[in-house]
């Protein structure tokens, strides 16, 4: 049963409950030295570097003590948030509702939140420079993160002027090729432009893509959806999307002749003329694959929803019944301008267990 949550911008301190204090437990205490060299780097190669660095989708690499110390206030403050939608690093699962062991998980702990207010107050000392870890390498931008796809498709190109209003609506077709019915075993999708390597001229997510997010489909020869049996979409590439990875016994069906519709797509501009394209790598299953399992979506009861104007707190419920044991693969809360918290909850019979609640903030 998922339960959204509405409100007023102005509601969204009283929306987002249950985001635990500021807790004295493990923090750092004012007499203990706190390090950018020894505390600090360790947490931001932990938690923050992943995307902070050059030529990723952060626009400001916080690699060297020198590129961290200008926005040590601001990290204070953004880790401060802990789930609520403006939370740095990004991960608005409320900590003290449902589950919490999540693999990947760089949601900073307390005392880790701490240590960084602890560093700040202090004056963001830089610390003993033989405390410094060493640091990280990224993979190549360019390279895929799954290897080699066993099918590539590239989108028609997509151009948008420097400073253009955003726009959203289809942008073409890509053939797949396929001569033969082929199951897919994960997708990987990324935005190639002219943009990219070169200084940011917007403070846009991920600053050099004009590509916020792009929904596509896949029909057949005969023109009809190659969908899942309840009609499951394929995922939406999305500008820091990781690869999608589907269930080992639950691969999604390419049929032969069919083609992609790229149905849907916000562009924004990000400060500069860009021609840019969207990639779609394919892994797939060896041929004579068959799979075992099948993909279900869960939609809830609602239909339409009544929002009242200038009340906040509104809460809305939905119901699906499980017709069999099931594994969930995704909980993606998106709930645009109004949506501010999204529930999920388990009913057994009388019993009712809260899975996780997430804050969610459309402007993010």
């Amino acid at each position: 049963k998922p339960t959204l949550f509405l409100g007023l911008p102005a509601g969204l301190a009283l929306v987002l409950a249950g985001s635990p204090a500021l807790m004295s437990a493990g923090q750092a205490t004012p007499n203990e030295s706190v390090t950018f060299t020894k505390d600090i780097a360790p947490i931001l190669q932990r938690s923050c570097q992943s995307c902070h660095h050059p030529g990723s989708v952060a626009p400001t690499s916080l690699l060297t003590y020198e590129e961290v110390r200008p926005w040590a206030k601001s990290i204070k403050l953004r880790t401060g948030l802990r789930d609520k939608p403006e939370t740095m690093p990004p991960w608005f699962v409320e900590r003290n509702i449902g589950i919490q062991q999540f693999k990947d998980n760089v949601a900073l702990s307390e005392t880790e939140i701490a240590k960084i207010a602890t560093w700040v107050d202090a004056g963001a000392p830089r610390g003993n420079p033989a405390d410094m870890p060493p640091p990280l390498t990224f993979a190549d931008e360019t390279k895929w993160a799954l290897g080699k796809p066993d099918l590539l498709l590239t989108s028609p190109p997509i151009t948008v002027a420097a400073l253009a209003p955003d726009w959203w609506g289809p942008v073409g077709e890509v053939p797949t090729g396929l001569t033969e019915d082929r199951y897919v075993a994960s997708v990987e999708m990324r935005e190639v432009s002219d943009a990219q390597g070169k200084k940011a001229e917007r403070q846009t997510v991920g600053a050099s893509f004009i590509v916020h997010h792009l929904v596509f489909t896949a029909v057949g020869a005969d023109g009809k959806p190659d969908l899942s049996p309840d009609g499951l979409p394929w995922p939406v590439h999305e500008v820091g999307r990781n690869a999608d990875i589907f269930d080992p016994d639950a691969g999604r069906l390419l049929k032969a002749g069919s083609k992609l519709l790229l149905t849907s797509a916000h562009l924004h501009a990000n400060g500069r003329p860009t021609k840019a394209q969207i990639e779609f790598g394919f892994k797939l299953h060896p041929k004579g694959y068959q799979p075992t399992k099948t993909f279900r979506r869960l939609t809830g009861a609602w239909r339409d929803l009544d929002i009242k104007g200038n009340d906040a707190n509104q809460r809305f419920e939905a119901f699906s019944v499980l017709p069999e044991n099931a594994k969930m693969v995704v909980f993606e809360p998106h709930l645009h301008a109004a949506g501010v918290r999204m529930c999920l909850d388990a009913i057994y019979g009388t019993e009712v267990e809260t899975l996780n609640c997430v804050g969610y903030n459309h402007g993010w």
